[in-house]
């Protein structure tokens, strides 16, 4: 073989697996980086219409997830991103396994770590169970309390290994924030009577569970034809008999559904322990992949 071909050998030889290695290496699908950016950004800048984003957000990521395959550990992350903010247990637990799966696929992801541990408490949370590795809190006034916490449930070990503080972290956080010099993380969790304190508004029940307030809905056939999802802010007083009134929409997403807000809230009833108007306000969904 001549130098000639020598080398036109070696150039096919290098261009065959230039193009072989181009076609293995997986790119991250942009739609959901894009996605989990708007996540992030609305949360960031306060953005007021965060909610009625994050319900067609987490409509894309389910319509991504049965319509592609998540091959990068981007993917997979973005995913629970996204997730990490819906409104059902099942997001949530969703979120954890994707945020799983993106550390199986790069073990250095260290915010997707973190993600585990926080979908995984953020379920337990809204199943009425302890949570695991402390990061899901609520603001009551000016300051931060944690919800309850199984303390046996992982370690501190597992904890740091997600990039979560340990619970002697989490006391002295929560002791220099508090000026306080509790020896028990268990001072710093919220209770109902915190609760009542901040928010009397909790000493008045609703009649029923919300989801069978929210069955009655009548999705409005202007916001079906548009494909409007998200959810109506509505302002109500709960009077001395546990009925609604001077009920108005405080931040509403049209066609119709603010009048269908407004509907809904007339028809609750509560028992009113305080024997005293009450102000409250509800955010009421609308979500159309529900209705279908």
């Amino acid at each position: 073989m001549n130098n000639m071909s020598r080398s036109v050998s070696l150039l096919t030889t290098l261009w065959m697996v230039c193009t072989f290695l181009q076609c293995t290496i997986q790119k991250d699908h942009l739609q959901l980086q894009s996605l989990a950016e708007s996540d992030q950004k609305d949360r960031i800048e306060n953005n007021p219409r965060t909610s009625v984003n994050d319900v067609q957000r987490l409509k894309e990521v389910y319509h991504l997830l049965d319509s592609l395959e998540l091959r990068t550990a981007n993917d997979h992350f973005h995913a629970a991103i996204v997730l990490q903010h819906g409104e059902k247990p099942e997001d949530f637990l969703k979120a954890n396994e994707l945020a799983q799966k993106a550390v199986a696929l790069d073990p250095d992801m260290a915010d997707a770590k973190t993600l585990i541990a926080q979908s995984m408490d953020r379920y337990l949370v809204n199943t009425n169970r302890p949570q695991h590795y402390g990061t899901q809190r609520t603001t009551l006034g000016d300051l931060d309390y944690l919800h309850p916490i199984d303390t046996t449930a992982v370690t501190d070990a597992e904890r740091r290994a997600l990039g979560v503080s340990t619970l002697e972290e989490k006391l002295q956080y929560f002791n220099k924030m508090h000026r306080r010099q509790e020896t028990d993380i268990s001072a710093y969790y919220v209770t109902d009577s915190l609760y009542h304190a901040y928010y009397p508004e909790v000493r008045a029940e609703l009649i029923g569970t919300f989801d069978e307030l929210l069955a009655r809905i009548e999705y409005p056939e202007e916001a079906l034809k548009n494909d409007i999802s998200g959810k109506v802010l509505v302002e109500y007083t709960i009077d001395k008999d546990g009925s609604t009134k001077d009920i108005m929409v405080a931040d509403g997403i049209g066609y119709g559904c603010d009048e269908e807000a407004k509907r809904i809230i007339s028809l609750a009833r509560y028992k009113n322990f305080m024997g005293q108007d009450i102000q409250r306000r509800t955010r009421i969904p609308f979500v159309i992949q529900d209705r279908k």
